[in-house]
């Protein structure tokens, strides 16, 4: 539908607006108004253009005017790169006479940057030529008629500039694949779309890249604040092979072999920031994929207060922290920021007369002051045998990356109860099934009983952009599931539009849900009796659940309750 009041007309009434919004705010000086009209006037400009050729206004000012007036986004393109591999999804002709430049594509949404985003007809228009759900943000029309011919060009591809990303030497190169590297490399397109497809993930902040061959493309997907985004790049499936050539002869892989996984490394310098780029090849019925997971050591925050930890969660696992020993276990599903809590912790610990050993499959993060040893089962050194070793080393604290069998967890408690605090990561969905686990693994209930300190168990959910933040209605199934939260006066519903600053998908980064479980006598007592798990839990007094924990964080306004729901099990009490 498009919007039944004459253009001219709209355009005078939205032109009205931004004159009353500036007038009343003090942003725009009679003096200025003036001349910005006598601007206007001469050169035949929309007023958003007089303001600015006038000198009346700077972007910074009038951008967020404008999106206020127009109940949208607002983008500086000089400041926000669109995704220029998306470009076919709105071709150039289209383009220019829409006056609309594409900047990402999350899924069905496409964001574009339009200088009128009133128009509702040429909205209607996109909405029917792309297929997509078109999520408008307001830009000047000066600046969008400056970047589309940076955006478009004729042979789109090898027009563009590689970014400056600079990836260390590889340490390896087999002299069977050495031709095939060169050739590949060889290939300045490919170059420069590898390149292109690792900047943009850094620029996004995505922590994995898929890179899989299906049908007669490569599917290029995005890991953001833990939720894959597919990308619409346009690889031809032809391309497949030289892109995995070239990212095995980064990683020092052989590129002759394409019948095993492999596994390598390379380390990548963009915009100086360093990242590791851990590289695993699968092989599959079509072709190999392609997983690379991007560890940015800037991002990499190791502090007990910025990884989400509430007060009193906080105040009790500093707590025990001070012990001199026994056992502190951090639990839950694979990504769910176990490491950070446990790193986070070591730095807390860490001081020169403490002597802290690692022992992780594989180290993720290099620590400075802190030994860190990593497991290496082909020959022969998992963590049982490491965990032996470093007994030997004269710590004072153990980090165990991750307790899997009956060995390595037994280890473990014989060290916390002989003058060692010990740290280690466990999968089970919640504190109290960590006690269950390492009992239905072989620990002796009576030793884990006096080893235990405490247990943390987390997960990780993303937060609200703030940039784009708004109330919004529930659906039938969100009312009928949540309703007892939602029934309370006052509590928000809230979830993100969609803007530039959050890539369209309405938040921005993660934080973390946590539910600790601290061994009091009582508790000793009960695990020394073999409990069950939600014996234990019904136990522990006062105790706050994940989704307690997390409700607390909605009513805070950080994350959203749809949000909670996708991640933690709703608590039926």
């Amino acid at each position: 539908m498009g919007d039944a009041t004459p253009a001219p007309e709209r355009i005078q009434a939205t032109e009205r607006r931004i004159l009353d919004r500036l007038r009343a705010r003090g942003l725009l000086s009679p003096d200025g108004e003036r001349k910005a009209e006598a601007v206007r006037r001469r050169d035949q400009l929309p007023l958003a253009e007089a303001l600015i050729r006038s000198g009346a206004l700077v972007r910074e000012t009038l951008l967020p005017v404008l999106g206020e007036v127009y109940g949208v986004p607002h983008v500086d393109l000089d400041r926000t790169p669109g995704d220029r591999l998306i470009l076919d999804v709105l071709p150039r002709d289209k383009a220019v006479r829409m006056q609309a430049i594409p900047l990402f594509v999350v899924e069905k949404q496409l964001t574009v940057a339009v200088a009128d985003p009133g128009d509702l007809r040429k909205l209607d228009d996109m909405r029917s030529l792309t297929g997509k759900e078109v999520l408008p943000v307001v830009a000047l029309r000066s600046d969008i008629e400056k970047h589309l011919p940076q955006y478009y060009g004729e042979e789109r591809l090898p027009a563009l500039e590689s970014p400056a990303i600079e990836f260390e030497a590889a340490p390896v190169e087999t002299p069977a694949s050495r031709e095939v590297a060169l050739e590949a490399m060889a290939d300045q397109p490919v170059v420069r779309m590898v390149n292109l497809i690792l900047a943009r993930a850094l620029q996004e902040r995505a922590s994995d890249i898929h890179l899989e061959p299906q049908g007669n493309q490569v599917v290029v997907r995005y890991r953001v604040d833990g939720r894959l985004q597919s990308k619409s790049y346009g690889i031809p499936i032809a391309a497949h092979p030289a892109l995995v050539s070239r990212i095995k002869v980064l990683a020092a892989l052989d590129i002759a072999e394409r019948r095993l996984p492999q596994d390598g490394r390379v380390r990548v310098r963009f915009e100086d920031r360093l990242v590791d780029v851990r590289v695993s090849t699968f092989p599959t019925i079509r072709d190999e994929k392609v997983v690379l997971r991007l560890l940015d050591k800037q991002r990499s925050d190791f502090r007990l207060d910025s990884i989400g930890m509430s007060a009193d969660v906080l105040g009790s696992w500093r707590d025990v922290i001070r012990c001199h020993q026994g056992m502190l276990l951090v639990t839950g599903p694979t990504g769910s920021g176990k490491s950070s809590t446990l790193f986070a912790t070591l730095r807390e610990l860490q001081r020169p007369e403490v002597n802290v050993v690692t022992l992780e499959d594989p180290v993720e993060y290099e620590l400075e002051g802190i030994s860190q040893g990593q497991v290496n089962e082909r020959a022969g050194f998992d963590f049982a045998r490491g965990l032996r070793a470093i007994l030997r080393q004269d710590p004072d604290v153990i980090l165990v990356g991750e307790i899997r069998d009956a060995e390595t967890a037994q280890i473990a408690v014989q060290a916390a109860l002989t003058g060692h605090l010990v740290l280690a990561s466990l999968h089970t969905n919640d504190a109290a099934s960590a006690v269950t686990r390492l009992l239905d693994i072989g620990v002796p209930a009576y030793l884990l009983s006096s080893a235990l300190l405490a247990v943390v168990a987390q997960r990780l959910i993303r937060r609200l952009c703030p940039d784009c933040t708004a109330e919004v209605e529930p659906t039938a199934d969100e009312k009928q599931y949540l309703g007892p939260w939602i029934a309370e006066p006052g509590f928000p519903f809230l979830d993100g539009a969609g803007c530039s600053a959050c890539f369209g998908t309405g938040y921005r980064g993660r934080t973390g849900v946590h539910e600790i479980l601290t061994l009091t006598p009582k508790l000793r007592a009960l695990v020394s009796q073999g409990v069950t798990s939600h014996a234990l839990a019904e136990a522990v007094p006062g105790r706050q659940s994940l989704w307690a924990n997390g409700v607390g964080k909605v009513r805070a306004r950080v994350t959203s309750l749809r949000e909670l729901a996708r991640v933690v099990d709703r608590d039926e009490a």
